[in-house]
């Protein structure tokens, strides 16, 4: 009674009497192939997919070192082993064979026990690694892939300690989770969060930041460990994926849209960058390769401030990345621990800054603005003009786009005329603006910008003008500097 599911041995053999013999002691344990010519070992092998190959060595017609290492360098084919059958015992053949990928030798005269016990050993060893491999891929998932790989390629001890270095952290949070998800079925909820995960570490692995973890519905990625590209291109490397994350983000919210999901996910992105601890964290039985320290929190308390979809960057941050991207000075934020406050700005997206993107007279007047959005409060837009230092005004943006202007010396006259202060700082930001703020774009001409300014009347006339650029905004233009410009005599 034949056995089921059989190993297969694919034997080639051009002597007769010895595929009888093979066909004789293998046939009742394995299911069998069998040929007398190697004219087209390759193809059926990569066809049929033995689990073993016996070869005789003296094959007429082809080089067997050759077929083996073909066989040994296939993706289709690598993994199945390949036994020689060779007469005389000679060391420059058994070094040609091992270098070629074969895996033992049976040696004539052929005994039942020997080959028994090479295909059996043959068969072991393939077994034992596919488990290993399995196994190695299995626990591979729970690690990010640059620790896994400097793991096995001896570089990362798995050993209690760890060391400083400067890193750039990102943390990412869904606004408003639990409240989104909480109408939804279990499956529903898992499926969706799933797939966003997988979205957001494919963009993250992409562009080489290390996947710390998944705290629920967050995530946790820095870049310069385990390897680094130095603290520059660490950090353009970081906003890089946060904007093609934000990019598929709104891919995903449509198709989510698109299947019923009325309220699609919204997310958070914070980026800092400094000197943090990284390494192995725990117990001897079980350890976590991660990061730790006071930037640590500074990335998740400027993901914690950003806007709904939008990226929140500290200014250690914005120093290494403002010559590649675009970037809106936004409030500063306090975070616990720190004694002073973390100057914010916000990434609005690829390309040079404004005083460099554009060959225009206008563009390149502009100069940066501190912003607040129309969703904060006047205690957020109070906080950062005495934190303005150089900042006479902030922008109110709604989205991208400018709606209005707050002034130190205004809000001072409004808060002076208040007198139940607590409501009053709790109130929106759009309340206490000044909306007769000229928005002009960056391709406008001088001539045009200034009549534009100069038709405004009383307090307003001199009022810094809001540059756009492609419908955003791009900063500011002093009133008094283009007239300079203007009235300056022509070279």
């Amino acid at each position: 009674m034949q056995k089921q599911n059989r190993p297969v041995l694919f034997i080639v053999d051009a002597i007769k009497s010895e595929m009888d013999f093979f066909a004789k002691i293998l046939r009742e344990d394995y299911a069998l192939l069998m040929a007398m010519k190697g004219s087209h070992l390759f193809e059926i092998v990569v066809k049929e997919q033995p689990d073993l190959i016996l070869l005789d060595v003296d094959m007429p017609e082809i080089d067997v070192y050759e077929v083996c290492k073909n066989l040994n360098g296939n993706d289709a084919t690598t993994h199945i082993p390949v036994i020689l059958i060779s007469g005389d015992r000679r060391t420059e053949d058994e070094m040609s064979g091992f270098s070629a990928g074969v895996v033992d030798f049976i040696r004539r005269p052929l005994s039942p026990p020997m080959v028994l016990r090479r295909i059996a050993s043959a068969l072991i060893q393939k077994e034992q690694t596919y488990r290993l491999a399995d196994l190695s891929d299995k626990l591979g998932r729970y690690l990010s892939p640059q620790v896994y790989e400097s793991i096995f390629a001896g570089t990362q001890d798995s050993l209690i300690g760890a060391k400083r270095k400067k890193l750039t952290i990102f943390f990412s949070d869904i606004v408003g989770f639990t409240s989104t998800t909480e109408r939804m079925e279990p499956e529903d909820m898992t499926s969706l969060l799933n797939s966003y995960l997988d979205r957001m570490a494919s963009i993250a692995l992409k562009h080489g930041g290390t996947i710390d973890k998944y705290i629920g519905d967050a995530v946790l990625i820095f870049f310069g460990d385990p390897v680094s590209k130095g603290y520059k291109n660490d950090a353009l490397a970081c906003v890089d994926m946060a904007i093609e994350m934000r990019d598929a983000l709104k891919e995903m919210q449509q198709e989510w849209f698109d299947i019923g999901i009325s309220t699609p996910f919204k997310v958070r992105m914070g980026i800092n960058t400094g000197f943090c601890t990284v390494g192995n964290f725990g117990s001897k039985q079980l350890m976590d390769y991660t990061i730790i320290g006071g930037q640590v929190n500074v990335a998740a308390r400027l993901e914690q401030n950003a806007p709904p979809d939008q990226i929140l960057i500290s200014h250690e941050t914005w120093a290494l990345v403002k010559d590649d991207f675009r970037c809106l000075g936004r409030a500063p934020i306090y975070v616990k621990g720190v004694q002073h406050s973390i100057r914010t700005y916000q990434v609005i997206g690829r390309g040079l800054t404004g005083s460099q993107d554009s060959s225009s007279p206008l563009g390149e007047m502009v100069w940066p603005a501190r912003t607040v959005t129309a969703d904060q409060t006047v205690a957020d837009a109070m906080m950062s003009l005495r934190e303005s230092g150089e900042w006479s005004c902030l922008i109110v943006l709604d989205g991208v786009y400018p709606i209005g202007m707050i002034t130190k010396g205004r809000m001072d006259e409004i808060v002076r005329k208040e007198t139940d202060k607590a409501l009053f700082f709790q109130r929106p930001v759009t309340t206490v603006m000044d909306k007769e703020l000229l928005v002009l774009p960056d391709e406008s001409s001088l001539d045009k910008v200034a009549r534009n300014a100069l038709s405004r009347e009383g307090n307003y006339t001199f009022d810094p003008i809001a540059v756009t650029r492609n419908g955003e905004f791009a900063g500011l233009v002093s009133v008094r500097c283009l007239m300079q410009r203007l009235l300056a005599p022509n070279p």
